[in-house]
Parts: C-alpha cells; structure tokens; sequence
C-alpha cells in the first residue's frame, strides 16, 4: 500500500470516486462516539516527512547507471543541505544544483545534447570536462581548488563531504566556463 499522486480531474476511476465521496461527507456532521479527536497536523507531517525519506532513500539505491554524475557527487538526502541551497537565490542555486548534478553547460552535457563537437575540458583539454573533472582533477583549476576547496585534487567523496559553501565559493570563482 503507498501513497501515489495522480493528476486531479484528469479522468482517473479511484480519484474521481474519491472526489465524489469527499463531496458527499463535507455536509454531513460528525459522526461516531463523543468526544471526537482528530489527529494533529504535526503527527501528519511527521508521518508523512518519515515517509518520503524512505521513499527518497529506497529510489536513490534503485539508481543504477542512471544519474552517474549526481550520484558521485551526492551522497544523499540531506536536509541542512536542502536549506542552504535555499537560502541561495534562483540563479545560484541552479548553478551550484547543475554544477553537482550534471545538467549544466559543460560540455559533457552539451556534447550529449548535440550542442558542443567535443567533450573535452575547455580549460585543460586533456579530459571529458564533467562536473567531476572541474570539482576534482582539473590541472588548470588546482590553484583556484585548493584557495576554495583547500586541496589541489580532490575525490568526489571529497565533495559529499565539503560544505555547500564552499563548493558554491569555487563554483562562483570559476565562473562562466565559455
């Protein structure tokens, strides 16, 4: 049993008879014994927030060589990174987001995407530049790595475990790669 979010008024048997139902006990009154207790808007969060981090946890093992790039340099649900990356604003934290993810303009991804004739590094040119490559071992990048990063070469375990900040201080140093 689980909980599957489908779209609303879309023709859908259960949510339209669900939608039927809900109209149908919203005039009636309270009906059971006395006193009636209702369950809290905390312990529903709470329920629900243990839930999805199952969830999330369960789908981010189910990866397999999808997500190659996020997953090397994520290590998972974290929520004090959630806020930081939050309390970026929009612009920001798509850069740092695309930066870890892969979705970004360099030009692995562009290459796949048919937009770039090469892969390799704009900077060294020896390697694919991927989010990997310019986080962790590109030779052009190490002096401005280790003022940011405090080291010349780094894993990508390195980078799960460097703070948002910091990781977003190179990011914005770097900056536009074309």
């Amino acid at each position: 049993m689980g909980l599957y979010w489908v779209p609303g008024h879309a023709g859908v048997r259960g949510n339209e008879i669900a939608d039927e139902l809900a109209r149908g006990g919203s005039g009636l009154g309270f009906l059971g014994p006395e006193p009636a207790l209702g369950v809290s808007r905390r312990d529903i969060q709470c329920k629900l927030s243990r839930w999805l981090g199952k969830e999330h946890w369960a789908r981010w093992g189910s990866l397999s060589n999808i997500q190659r790039q996020a997953r090397e340099l994520i290590a998972g649900l974290d929520l004090g990174a959630w806020t930081k990356v939050m309390s970026f604003n929009r612009t920001e934290s798509r850069a740092l987001i695309g930066l870890v993810t892969g979705h970004n303009t360099l030009r692995r991804h562009l290459y796949l995407l048919g937009l770039q004739v090469s892969p390799l590094c704009r900077k060294c040119g020896a390697m694919v530049e991927t989010s990997a490559h310019i986080l962790c071992e590109c030779e052009a990048l190490d002096s401005l790595r280790h003022a940011h990063l405090d080291s010349f070469f780094l894993e990508p375990m390195d980078i799960q475990r460097s703070s948002l900040g910091a990781t977003w201080s190179f990011r914005n140093a770097l900056g536009s790669l074309d």
